[in-house]
């Protein structure tokens, strides 16, 4: 991979379209650009095409998306956003936002069955969190159409955090140092 220098003004403008937490400035860049990778630029003049003739993109090919999450959890660990939050509980609820980005209807699943003794721990909405356990400080998770209690433990969250990315089929490891961090 290569480093390039953008000055500040056109790396807010690169990061204004950013889609989703932990996404890269290269595939923020891909994306505006689309281009796809593998794909070698060409120029009007190599293709014969002016600029305003010149044939649209290629539709982007599958790609492996198992890879692609992990990059994109990899990504969030790694950015200023997420090493910049002094508590867990703001980490956790990064990384729950995120997951939920990456495969809602996997994350929905995998919350379904996750609950305590006496507690439920994700909800549709705050309500249900607070008639299901005193002094649950449910917060919205953003980005979703979920709310999560906030007064666990930091090992209850890495809990929930290790189901949720289980059920969801990430790598042992990768939750493992996901765990950590929170």
């Amino acid at each position: 991979m290569k480093t390039i220098e953008v000055d500040d003004e056109l790396y807010r403008y690169i990061a204004s379209h950013t889609q989703h937490i932990g996404e890269s400035a290269s595939d923020i860049l891909r994306r505006m650009l689309k281009f796809t990778a593998g794909q070698t630029p060409a120029t009007p003049a190599s293709t014969g095409q002016t600029a305003a003739t010149a044939a649209p993109a290629p539709e982007a090919k599958p790609v492996n998306k198992a890879r692609d999450r992990v990059r994109a959890v990899r990504e969030l660990l790694l950015s200023d956003e997420y090493a910049e939050q002094k508590k867990a509980v703001n980490r956790f609820m990064m990384v729950l936002s995120t997951l939920y980005t990456l495969d809602a209807h996997a994350f929905g699943e995998a919350t379904e069955s996750l609950h305590g003794r006496t507690r439920v721990y994700f909800a549709g909405n705050e309500q249900t969190l607070l008639q299901n356990g005193n002094q649950t400080k449910p917060k919205h998770v953003p980005g979703t159409p979920y709310w999560v209690i906030t007064n666990t433990n930091t090992g209850r969250k890495c809990s929930m955090i290790e189901h949720i990315m289980q059920s969801m089929q990430f790598p042992a490891e990768l939750i493992e140092k996901v765990c950590g961090t929170i």
